[in-house]
């Protein structure tokens, strides 16, 4: 070999005469081509008056003493002339008039950018991103400004995007790592704010609906107390209200009307003074002590108002169809046409005995939640889910108000099933509702009138 593979540069061979010859062209070679730097890329014909050593990438259609000279090789002026070096894929050159690197790729002079950014897999900013966090950035502050260059349009969005209604799309705040505050569509398309004080244990505080854009506070409580609308209270032992903590005898109230051959029974009773409790009555029914036992803390179990829970069987009627968790579920009982505030909180708890029990969901602003919690679909109740307290906010807009709806609570369930119903109330506007909020037998309107 007589240069080297990569620049041509001249070996000196063996018994050479005038060896410094050889040695200062490769010199030459060196000095045009490593770090190189070019003044420009502009230029066709050379410069008038070039420094030595003063370089460029030739541009299309060379001539002077140019002339022949392919666009994109590098011109060197040595020695009082120009030296024509080829490109090779992947040398780097910093064009001083641009401010900026290009890359030979084997073809052309493009823009030197490092490895590809767009997409990138994940971003690090004084920080290490992750397969979770794929952006990280760690700073005192954050700044996001709207395109004064391009320019954009004077405005900026932040826009968070999720696949369904059922997923999240929020902005979580934290201490040490534990979430604290979040806000956004959290497992629906409502927008939620949230807080929590060990990021375990999180507490709605404001929620306004897609379809309405109503606002409710769920864990502040009302302006006035609620009063219970039914005049029996929903203790199921005769109306009015009876005016004492003790209920003698079940009585089916008249806003249950069976439907489909349903029929209706009394069930358990809780018992006001109860031996379970310590007391010196009788002892609660377990199934009427599981009840009670989520409604309240356990101290507070032995006294109380006694209520009864009622026991619907269903009939084989099919009338008022629902489809709920595939199956097909019918109306065990409804309410007569009775007046309704525009606004009205429904609220009992059911206990599915055999069969299957379905809550629908209505067109409208009708709410549905089990056990505090929000459902955006129809949701199915089976026994082995035992007790689940059922609420529903009821929403009309005056304009579109009928002032009645005799399947107001939206229960369905399959022919022959078998449920226990306790503690019904109606109150009028929207209670909170939450997790950890049940609620028990609120009294009615009827002993103060």
């Amino acid at each position: 070999m007589t240069s080297t593979s990569n620049l041509s540069l001249p070996f000196i061979m063996p018994a050479q005469a005038q060896k410094h010859v050889t040695h200062n062209d490769a010199l030459l070679v060196l000095d045009a081509l490593v770090q190189l730097s070019v003044a420009s890329r502009q230029l066709s014909v050379p410069p008038d008056d070039p420094q030595p050593g003063e370089r460029h990438i030739v541009a299309e259609g060379a001539g002077g003493l140019w002339t022949g000279v392919p666009a994109g090789h590098v011109a060197a002026f040595q020695d009082g002339a120009w030296r024509i070096f080829a490109p090779q894929a992947g040398w780097i050159a910093w064009i001083a008039d641009e401010g900026a690197a290009l890359v030979f790729d084997g073809e052309g002079w493009s823009p030197f950018t490092g490895t590809a950014i767009n997409p990138a897999a994940m971003v690090g900013v004084n920080t290490s991103a992750d397969g979770t966090n794929r952006l990280a950035v760690k700073s005192d502050a954050v700044l996001l400004s709207h395109d004064d260059v391009t320019p954009g349009n004077g405005g900026i969005q932040l826009k968070l995007n999720k696949s369904a209604p059922g997923d999240t799309a929020s902005v979580l705040y934290q201490t040490e790592w534990s979430g604290r505050a979040e806000f956004g569509t959290t497992g629906d398309d409502d927008f939620h704010i949230k807080v929590s004080a060990d990021g375990a244990d999180w507490h709605e505080a404001l929620v306004i609906e897609a379809g309405s854009g109503a606002v409710s506070l769920p864990n502040t409580p009302p302006l006035a107390n609620s009063f219970n609308l039914l005049k029996d209270a929903g203790r199921f032992a005769g109306s009015p209200e009876p005016q004492s903590a003790l209920a003698t005898s079940f009585e089916t109230p008249d806003y249950i009307v069976p439907t489909n051959g349903a029929g209706i029974a009394a069930a358990a009773k809780f018992i006001y003074n109860n031996s379970t409790y310590g007391g010196p009555g009788d002892p609660l029914h377990a199934d009427m002590d599981a009840l009670v036992s989520r409604m309240r803390e356990e101290g507070f179990r032995r006294y109380g108002v006694e209520f009864f829970a009622m026991e619907i069987t269903a009939g084989s009627g099919t009338n008022t169809a629902r489809t709920i968790g595939g199956v097909l579920h019918y109306l065990p009982f409804a309410t007569p046409q009775l007046p309704l505030p525009p606004e009205l909180t429904l609220n009992f708890h059911v206990l599915v005995k055999s069969g299957s029990l379905g809550c629908g969901i209505p067109g409208g602003h009708n709410t549905l939640y089990l056990d505090g919690v929000r459902h955006g679909t129809p949701a199915q109740i089976l026994p082995a889910d035992g007790w689940r307290q059922v609420t529903r906010h009821y929403r009309v807009s005056p304009s579109r108000y009928l002032g009645y709806d005799n399947i107001v609570h939206q229960i369905f369930v399959t022919p022959g099933t078998v449920f226990w119903l306790a503690a019904f109330t109606v109150t009028p506007g929207l209670l909170p509702i939450t997790p950890e909020r049940y609620y028990g037998v609120i009294p009615s309107l009827e002993a103060w009138r």
